[in-house]
């Protein structure tokens, strides 16, 4: 550029001043300089968000897919089928139960809070809901525990030998701790199914004849390779640590999924339908974990623009952490001899994509979420009428409370707004995937507690929308009407009768 405009002053004989130099030679390079800046950024920001669409399109298409009736028969009576759920473990801000959790948010209390760790731009603290018994005991102890995981994962790359996992990483994983225990000790009752089984004479067989357990493990989406792999290790590691378990490691097959709990959820549902049309009768535990409480976990939200701050972003994230762990079988699986009420029986997913992201400006639609809920009630063969009491994970700041309260409205069934209601994201902050296992744990309690069924929704991807019903037991079957001869073989006894 600069060669351009001497060449033209010299051909056109230019007498140059200051002002030529400073405008022509200095300012007007920097000014195409910095808009060709700003068409990079704008570009790659269009790229990242047309992504980000794109990924969670695809997961909750093929959940929509699968979750659509089929023709008739098998396919259909599958789309009505149901599992048992038979153990739910959490822990969050607000409490260490599905109880805890729901007391709560009826409660109102604890709400998000000030924390003084993390300040945001404007050197303001941060809205944070902060588990507070993950302080620096808790994370000092898991070092010890995660010296192993480290080493595996190192050795997976060689890029990888000398990373260190942040410290919202360290917490999540820590969280998971307790609640990954608990869900596997919920097996006991079946300890006998995981051991291999003894012949007439001779040594037992070979452990591969034990039925197995399937570990399904949901991580938050911006988690590096490295990280994911670490959690899968510290996993395998801390089943193998407890020996006491009724299952033991070899049994475990542990899969990993990056991304939001719908996407998790309709994952699970697939793997739970493939078991069952081949056979297979084996658990399956589906974990999840959540952390954004570290100074690099806040200044990416930052640097993303999706940080909740008063002033500038009111409908932003409030950083949160939790995890849940959630034991499901199908509905064949055997009865615990030992309970005295059945478990909660899940109906499967509903899942819809929003053609707009719901943090994208202007007006919010609900009609996708109203149509997941419908769905969701088709399959458990019910009206919007029955529906007593949703969970859901929407908060009260962003558009999300508004989608959902509207959606919910739409169902006509009588719903007290303080009584019926759980809406769990006003008190546990943002906690990416757990969300959805909060949702389901919630809503199975609920509809335990009431012996009614439960909605659960979630509307925690900005894009994708879940919804199922959470039966108290299993599932009453359909009444069919009787035939024409029926009909008049009753009337004939009956008039036989008087």
């Amino acid at each position: 550029m600069w060669v351009t405009v001497l060449w033209r002053w010299e051909a056109n004989s230019h007498d140059m001043n200051t002002r030529d130099i400073v405008v022509y030679l200095a300012l007007l390079p920097l000014t195409v300089f910095a808009l060709a800046l700003m068409l990079r950024w704008a570009w790659q920001g269009a790229a990242r968000r047309q992504a980000a669409v794109a990924a969670s399109a695809a997961a909750a298409t093929t959940a929509a897919a699968a979750s659509k009736p089929a023709g008739g028969g098998v396919d259909e009576e599958r789309r009505h089928a149901t599992v048992q759920l038979l153990g739910a473990s959490l822990v969050c801000a607000a409490g260490e139960s599905a109880a805890e959790l729901q007391e709560a948010v009826l409660a109102g209390l604890p709400r998000p809070a000030l924390d003084a760790e993390f300040t945001d731009e404007d050197g303001l603290p941060v809205l944070t809901a902060r588990i507070k018994a993950l302080d620096a005991s808790a994370i000092s102890e898991l070092d010890a525990l995660l010296e192993a995981p480290l080493n595996t994962a190192r050795a997976k790359r060689p890029e990888w030998a000398e990373l260190s996992p942040p410290d919202h990483v360290k917490r999540a994983l820590s969280a998971l701790q307790q609640p990954l225990l608990q869900a596997v000790g919920v097996l006991a009752p079946w300890a006998d199914r995981f051991k291999p089984p003894q012949s007439l004479s001779g040594p037992p067989r070979d452990q591969a004849a034990a039925k197995q357990v399937r570990l399904l493990l949901g991580w938050p989406a911006d988690w590096t390779a490295f990280e994911q792999e670490l959690g899968v290790a510290f996993a395998a590691e801390l089943i193998r640590a407890n020996g006491d378990l009724p299952v033991p490691q070899a049994n475990f097959v542990i899969s990993s999924l990056a991304g939001s709990g719908e996407a998790l959820w309709a994952h699970a549902d697939r793997l739970l339908q493939t078991m069952t049309r081949e056979g297979h009768q084996e658990p399956l535990i589906v974990a999840a974990c959540h952390s954004m409480l570290s100074d690099s976990a806040v200044e990416a939200l930052e640097r993303s623009g999706q940080l909740f701050t008063a002033a500038k972003r009111p409908k932003g994230r409030m950083p949160g952490e939790a995890a849940a762990v959630l034991v499901l079988a199908d509905a064949a699986w055997p009865l615990n001899p030992e309970a005295d009420i059945p478990v909660p029986h899940l109906h499967r997913p509903a899942v819809l994509v929003r053609d707009k992201s719901v943090d994208a400006p202007g007006r919010v639609s609900s009609e996708v979420l109203s149509q997941a809920m419908t769905q969701a009630l088709m399959a458990a063969r019910l009206g919007g009428e029955a529906v007593t009491a949703i969970a859901c994970d929407a908060d009260q700041h962003s558009a999300r409370g508004g989608e959902f309260h509207t959606s919910a409205l739409a169902l006509g069934a009588e719903l007290d707004t303080e009584q019926d209601m759980r809406v769990l994201g006003t008190v546990t902050g943002f906690v990416g995937a757990v969300s959805t296992l909060l949702v389901v744990a919630c809503a199975a309690a609920r509809a335990q507690a009431t012996e009614k069924p439960c909605l659960a929704v979630t509307l925690g991807d900005p894009f994708a929308r879940l919804a199922l019903v959470a039966l108290p037991g299993p599932p009453t079957p359909p009444q069919t009407p009787p035939s024409p001869t029926e009909t008049t073989a009753a009337k004939a006894a009956a008039a036989a009768a008087t």
